[in-house]
């Protein structure tokens, strides 16, 4: 495998260093009237002029299409693209368009990708192309077997220049190389029923929901006032697991320090806290993320709302199935709000495996979802996702031109468009993130159902899990 890193460092030298230049002559014929000799010689200036110009168009438009240097075969019968879930992979393969593209799952869960990917590699399946999360991105990037370099497709770093800049760091290696590419930005906020906004707080607008949810101490007030008005019947919150995503976002040191020693610290505790104080009083429903049950209560008045993200919202999506789909009880009776705090949820990312052998379309299909402005935009719409480009994301917004059905019409995009700009996961993320942040969870979990006594216990029964995980140091 030493070979093969070197080989891919030699080639992704050469493709930076290697520009080709094409000039092309342009028409120097003039129309001069020759019944003056000043007039003449001012439409000749004219002409050199307007040929200089040709000329420097017809050179920047020929390299900008010069070929890029690819490092990878065409030998392959499909462009294989491996993910754990279709709902994003199955679209962006119909919105592509071409049919030598093949969606392979691996795992049907991100967590269990994360293992399956390695198992899959390891044996002699065709892998071009592979998806990544932001949970465990580093272990793949930070591993030249299983990722090679984005260079080797004939990209620069400098291509990924109109995306959103957190989804080129988080792809960067430890070497400061850009391994993964991201086609989409994640900002969450507060899904609500707008009925139940309008009966039990009064609000009929975003605007006027957003004044309920503003904070999180106004977010609590408001919960109290929902479970009176509504005899205990409505919770504020979905589901624990929902309010974690959004506060597990909002930490502001990663869970791991420079040694790779676990860091607990006061923002645990005060989510734990307001965990239990939420389970307890009712605030939040008791059902788990992802069960059943969690689709259910979006349609029998248990909870005002979820906290969902741009991928939660689409065709499909979990805010459709807890809708109960286009026949459902509330199907289009959603509005989306900012909700008590910026967060994001998640993130997918494509990268490519040294063993890719279809290195011409794995190329086009990188560059149609995470470089090119119009064919993302074009997807934006396909499947109501919020893609990886500020600038295509402003421009549907400014052209007023998606209506989310999900949400009674409105544009979600508007609403989460100012959220997107403020991700920060730099220095946030670490290699063992998923792991982390499930045993977390499942602690504070347990705390608040009063399976634990105290938060000390609670984090004595947390760092026993966190133990386990290999490569960290619990103290």
């Amino acid at each position: 495998m030493n070979k093969l890193k070197k080989t891919l460092a030699l080639i992704a030298t050469l493709a930076i260093a290697s520009t080709a230049f094409y000039a092309c002559g342009g028409d120097t014929s003039s129309t001069a009237d020759s019944s003056s000799e000043a007039d003449s010689s001012s439409e000749a200036e004219s002409s050199e002029e307007e040929s200089t110009e040709d000329e420097s168009s017809e050179e920047e438009s020929s390299e900008d299409e010069a070929p890029v240097e690819i490092a990878y075969t065409d030998d392959g019968d499909v462009l294989s693209v491996l993910c754990w879930t279709g709902d994003d992979i199955e679209k962006m393969i119909e919105n592509f368009g071409n049919d030598k593209v093949e969606y392979v799952n691996v795992g049907s869960s991100g967590g269990e990708a994360r293992e399956q990917y390695a198992n899959y590699f390891a044996g002699d399946e065709d892998v071009d192309l592979f998806v990544l999360e932001a949970d465990w991105i580093l272990d793949y990037i930070n591993n030249d077997e299983y990722t090679a370099p984005l260079s080797t497709l004939g990209f620069s770093e400098s291509d990924f220049a109109g995306c959103y800049p957190y989804t080129v760091s988080v792809g960067t290696d430890n070497n400061g190389v850009l391994k993964a590419a991201s086609w989409q930005a994640t900002p969450g906020g507060y899904v609500y029923r707008t009925d139940l906004a309008e009966q039990y707080l009064g609000a009929t607008t975003p605007e006027e929901m957003q004044a309920f949810v503003k904070d999180w101490d106004t977010f609590t007030e408001s919960a109290a006032k929902v479970k009176e008005a509504s005899g205990g019947k409505t919770a504020m919150a979905d589901t624990l697991g929902g309010m974690w995503q959004v506060w597990q976002y909002n930490r502001s040191s990663a869970w791991v320090d420079a040694d790779d020693k676990l860091v607990i610290d006061d923002y645990c505790e005060t989510y734990a806290e307001l965990a239990k104080k939420y389970y307890e009083e009712g605030y939040v429903t008791k059902e788990d993320q992802w069960s059943d049950g969690w689709y259910a209560i979006g349609q029998d008045d248990s909870t005002m709302g979820y906290f969902f993200c741009t991928w939660c919202l689409g065709a499909g999506s979990m805010l459709s199935n807890a809708e109960g789909g286009e026949s459902g009880a509330t199907y289009g009776k959603y509005n989306i709000t900012a909700g008590p705090s910026g967060w994001a949820w998640g993130g997918s990312w494509l990268a490519v495996s040294p063993k890719c052998d279809n290195g011409t379309l794995a190329h086009d299909f990188v560059k149609y979802f995470t470089v090119d402005e119009t064919t993302e935009k074009d997807y934006a719409l396909f499947k109501s996702e919020f893609v990886n480009n500020p600038t295509a994301m402003k421009a549907i917004v400014d052209d007023k031109s998606n209506s989310n059905a999900l949400l009674g019409g409105q544009d979600q995009f508007s609403v989460l468009y100012e959220a997107a700009a403020t991700i920060d996961m730099d220095g946030k993320i670490t290699a063992y993130d998923s792991q982390i942040k499930d045993a977390f969870n499942q602690a504070v979990t347990k705390y608040a159902k009063g399976e634990v006594a105290s938060y000390d216990e609670m984090i004595t029964a947390f760092k026993k899990d966190a133990a386990k995980i290999e490569g960290i140091t619990v103290e």
